[in-house]
């Protein structure tokens, strides 16, 4: 199959009527818009073998993956997702996949309407998918807004997605209707990108949790200058409990990929669940001792 007729099969799939913003369209050189807010901008990459594992995801939920990962980033910062443009570096033995991957993306798009406006694609040896997510905003959230006394939240109680990759790894049992949905949530995360629109007036700070609840409350800590102090009463899941006593715990303090939003406020928001606060000080505790990130981290030897 050529590049031109791949493409144009894909493009089909990203076919919108568009937005009144939308001046130019996919199908030039570039898209182009306009806007009369604060945009964002922001990027990431999904490599096979680091970020997904096709022995038990299939094509559209790795779509779906990496387009969750940029629309969560764009909410995280106070913003609402518009256009995306994807990059697909495809080999040859996975040119059957290429039409579910654009599906699985524009499924996920679809969720916030957002409209894939571009890309390119290219030939090589490992299946590579790159989005670069565009949103607007009035007030953008950033890291560096946290206030000693504030509270700590998350939309949802992080760690489903860590189980779930521990049970596709064939490291617990995967019998289960909870066992089931962890595998899921690990495969093609399901995002509540509503809530975090409802919350964004209250918050002072927020961060997508991808990387794990130590690791990104570490980002917070260093951007805000203080101490964020958890409480691991809680960050109990009698759900996770459930699937794994000893394990549990490790899931929701290190387990990334959820994306859920971690942020600060100074008062209870519905639909968030109090985990710590906002202290004096540097670093992350748990229980007022000092904790130390174990979250994912790439490296290079």
């Amino acid at each position: 199959m050529q590049e031109r007729e791949l493409l144009k099969q894909i493009q089909s799939i990203f076919a919108r009527t568009g937005k009144p913003s939308l001046i130019v369209p996919n199908g030039d050189d570039g898209a182009v818009f306009s806007s009369d807010q604060k945009v964002i901008a922001c990027a990431d990459v999904s490599v096979e073998g680091v970020h997904f594992n096709l022995e038990w995801s299939n094509f559209f939920e790795v779509g779906r993956k990496i387009t969750a990962a940029n629309l969560a980033d764009i909410c995280a910062m106070g913003g609402w997702p518009s256009f995306l443009l994807v990059t697909l570096v495809l080999p040859t033995r996975h040119l059957s996949g290429a039409i579910e991957i654009a599906r699985g993306i524009a499924h996920e798009a679809d969720l916030v309407g957002a409209q894939v406006i571009g890309g390119d694609i290219s030939s090589g040896s490992e299946l590579s998918i790159s989005i670069t997510a565009l949103g607007q905003t009035e007030r953008p959230l950033l890291r560096s807004g946290a206030k000693v006394g504030e509270f700590l939240l998350v939309s949802e109680l992080p760690g489903l997605s860590a189980a779930g990759l521990t049970i596709l790894a064939g490291n617990a049992a995967a019998d289960s209707k909870l066992a089931k949905a962890a595998m899921t949530q690990h495969k093609s995360p399901k995002v509540n990108y509503e809530k975090y629109r409802l919350a964004y007036e209250k918050l002072s700070s927020a961060i997508d949790i991808s990387d794990g609840l130590i690791t990104d409350a570490g980002h917070i800590a260093e951007s805000s200058e203080v101490q964020i102090a958890l409480q691991s009463d809680a960050l109990r899941s009698s759900e996770l409990q459930a699937l794994d006593e000893t394990n549990f715990m490790r899931w929701v303090l290190e387990g990334g990929e959820d994306h859920v939003l971690l942020g600060t406020a100074k008062e209870a928001i519905d639909g968030f669940t109090v985990i710590g606060r906002v202290l004096q000080g540097r670093g992350v505790t748990l229980d007022g001792k000092e904790i130390s990130a174990g979250g994912y981290s790439h490296s290079w030897s």
